[in-house]
């Protein structure tokens, strides 16, 4: 009973939203997606779709008093991940925190100094580093707690004699002295067939009661001609720093082994806790996300199918094949372990769709709002799959796989029955997480519905959807808080004479005593100076040590795209900055009794009053803030149960309306007009 009422409220919390419902029409193109195992066709469009999306949810922002942000380092190297990145920031039990990416200072497409970079945070943080950890050239670092105060470092080392394949490095004591180089860890599992590759882009996390046991994945690959590659997942374990075993790791253990030719580069996401570790294989787009649980440190695994693929394994220019529906599925991942040893997952979603059954193989991507999501999942659940939508069952889908509806299970936007030829949003808030929000100008209207904004090359080669990159971050309690990437149709920049819109960070945060996600809480880039940012590639200290902690970092920079990659958007670099930030943000049941006691402030936008909703008699302060962070008005009330009309003189424009009632606030973004 109580599962079910559980749900019954997050419901309730989302739909609200539908009550005035808006509805827009708009154009739906398809996008090329450039999928690492299957072939691609080429751009096509598709006649005109309507959809009703629902109503904006508020997008609160407290930056001003509980938001701490740093830039720890810069780049020049812009390509953080072939995917998503993860395992690049953790914290000390003493709060301390180290982060790194891959850093070069060059102004030029060579990049010889790229390497380490390193930052290290004791109540203030490092100034930022002039150069990289190694001596050598090196990309793609991965960093973890090691033994009881020092860490360790992998990244894979470039074409050099120095340093060729995965390296190592350690040191006894986090942010202090010098880093020990341990050397290169094994190349190759037990019959591995080629001896000329060495292993790329890793995942390290550590775990025991002293952190000293190290499990590490990465990925090999060989290319066998121009159009052939030989992709293969590996896997390091070592109890001393030292001696190492190296395999293929838990996915050649399935019953249907798929640690060759399924997971590539970046496909892959660790996490551990105690002596628990997890790993997540997502990202591949002919197979099941994968999420295998150890609880001795790695040394035996358990799988479970996040997601099953319709087509688990299976060559999509197979002659013949029947692809049936269109395909909503997951690609980039992130994955924590809170204290009651449950594995948390997010993954963004997408559409894909097969082109023409003469051309088996090609499959191209619908990009644009009602394509988009962040999907929730944690192992005490059944894996995603969709019930809800019988009229979608079809004799397909229980010919191919187990669950039903494997094609629809990770869709956030369906047809409104209400509506025929109009999309809706789900609005399930223990299930769905973020999705592009909604921006209205300083006359309340929508900010462009137009598809084509949310369109750019370089990104669907890394995210495959429109909100991307998200990662989670667990504090001591089972709180969660993720962050992820997502379009801001308030900012626009160009790319070749057109318009796109920047991309900002945004963050939604789950209450583990309800079991249900607040929706787009904050917007890490709200202010003024991130007006032309680009912002991208999240990373998160996947545990905090203290309750309501939450510590994300991403790269940011002003122009879009990427210099480095095989499509780059950029002729020549740009800085980039590392930031870091660390979120205080009350989660449990006190921010839920708040709520309670101030439901919604409306209407948005308004003239000349707001409406407080209240669930009881409380003395509130009502603040009204701009977005240069000054205070502009304040108003002390006695609120009453019900409806409390308030009046306001404010100039037009966008506010961050507060009330703060009984000690807790409620935070809206108020447009005037």
């Amino acid at each position: 009973m109580k599962k079910a009422f559980l749900l019954s409220l997050g419901l309730i919390m989302g739909l609200s939203a539908f009550a005035q419902r808006q509805v827009i029409k708009n154009d739906v193109k398809e996008g090329v997606a450039k999928a690492k195992t299957v072939a691609v066709g080429n751009e096509m469009t598709t006649e005109a779709s309507s959809y009703a999306p629902q109503a904006a949810q508020s997008v609160v922002i407290n930056r001003w008093d509980d938001m701490d942000d740093a830039i720890t380092m810069w780049t020049s190297y812009d390509l953080q991940s072939n995917q998503y990145v993860a395992n690049r920031m953790y914290q000390m039990p003493n709060g301390n925190v180290a982060v790194v990416a891959t850093m070069s200072h060059e102004e030029n497409l060579t990049a010889s100094d790229r390497g380490t970079g390193y930052n290290f945070f004791n109540g203030s943080w490092n100034e930022m580093p002039e150069n990289r950890i190694e001596s050598f050239k090196t990309g793609w670092p991965s960093l973890a707690r090691y033994g009881e105060t020092g860490e360790i470092l992998l990244a894979h080392g470039g074409n050099t004699n120095a340093g060729v394949g995965m390296q190592c490095f350690i040191r006894e004591t986090a942010g202090e002295g010098e880093w020990t180089h341990v050397g290169t860890l094994p190349a190759y599992p037990d019959g591995y067939p080629y001896t000329t590759e060495y292993a790329t882009w890793p995942r390290v996390v550590t775990c025991g009661p002293n952190h000293n046991i190290i499990v590490a994945v990465a990925a090999l690959q060989h290319s066998i001609s121009s159009d052939e590659t030989d992709v293969r997942t590996v896997m390091w374990r070592s109890e001393n720093g030292t001696d190492w075993t190296c395999t293929y790791g838990p996915l050649a253990d399935l019953e249907t082994p798929y640690h060759i030719g399924s997971f590539s580069a970046d496909d892959y996401a660790l996490a551990s806790n105690g002596n628990t570790v997890a790993l997540l294989y997502s990202g591949c787009l002919t197979n099941s996300v994968w999420m295998f649980k150890s609880t001795d440190c790695g040394l035996t695994w358990t799988p479970t199918r996040v997601w099953e693929h319709p087509f688990e394994g299976v060559e999509l220019d197979e002659p013949g094949l029947d692809y049936g529906d269109t395909l909503y599925m997951p690609m980039n991942g992130t994955i924590t372990i809170d204290n009651n040893n449950v594995c948390h997952v997010a993954l963004n979603t997408f559409e894909m769709t097969h082109l023409l059954d003469t051309d088996p193989g090609y499959y191209s991507y619908y990009y644009g709002r009602a394509v988009d999501g962040i999907l929730y999942w944690n192992d005490t659940q059944d894996p995603i799959h969709d019930t809800e939508h019988p009229e979608y069952i079809g004799t397909i889908y229980e010919e191919h796989f187990s669950q039903p509806n494997q094609f629809h299970a990770a869709r956030l936007w369906w047809p409104d029955p209400e509506n025929p030829g109009y999309v809706h949003m789900d609005a399930d808030s223990t299930k769905w997480i973020g999705y592009i929000p909604m921006f209205y100008d300083e006359n309340g209207n929508l900010i462009s519905w137009d598809n084509d904004f949310y369109y750019n090359e370089n990104y669907h080669s890394k995210i495959y959807g429109a909100s991307g990159h998200p990662a989670l971050s667990c504090d001591p309690n089972g709180n969660l808080a993720c962050a992820f990437s997502a379009p801001t149709t308030y900012r626009v920049g160009q790319v070749d004479g057109k318009d796109y819109y920047h991309r900002g960070m945004f963050v939604s945060y789950y209450n583990a005593e309800l079991g249900y996600w607040d929706q787009l809480a904050d917007e890490l880039t709200e202010d003024f100076m991130y007006e032309n940012s680009e912002s991208l590639f999240t990373i998160s200290v996947t545990n905090t040590v203290n309750p309501n902690e939450f510590w994300f970092g991403f790269q940011e920079d002003d122009e879009i795209g990427f210099a480095w990659g095989s499509e780059p958007s950029q002729t020549s670099t740009s800085e980039n900055n590392i930031h870091v930030i660390k979120l205080i943000k009350t989660v449990g049941m006190e921010e839920t009794e708040a709520q309670d006691v101030v439901y919604s402030i409306y209407p948005n936008p308004a003239t000349d009053y707001i409406v407080v909703s209240s669930a009881s008699d409380a003395n509130a302060t009502i603040t009204f803030v701009n977005l240069a962070g000054q205070t502009v008005k304040s108003i002390n009330k006695a609120l009453t149960t019900g409806e409390n009309t308030i009046s306001i003189d404010l100039e037009s424009g966008i506010y961050f309306c507060t009330v703060n009632a009984n000690g807790f606030n409620k935070t809206t973004k108020v447009i005037v007009k």
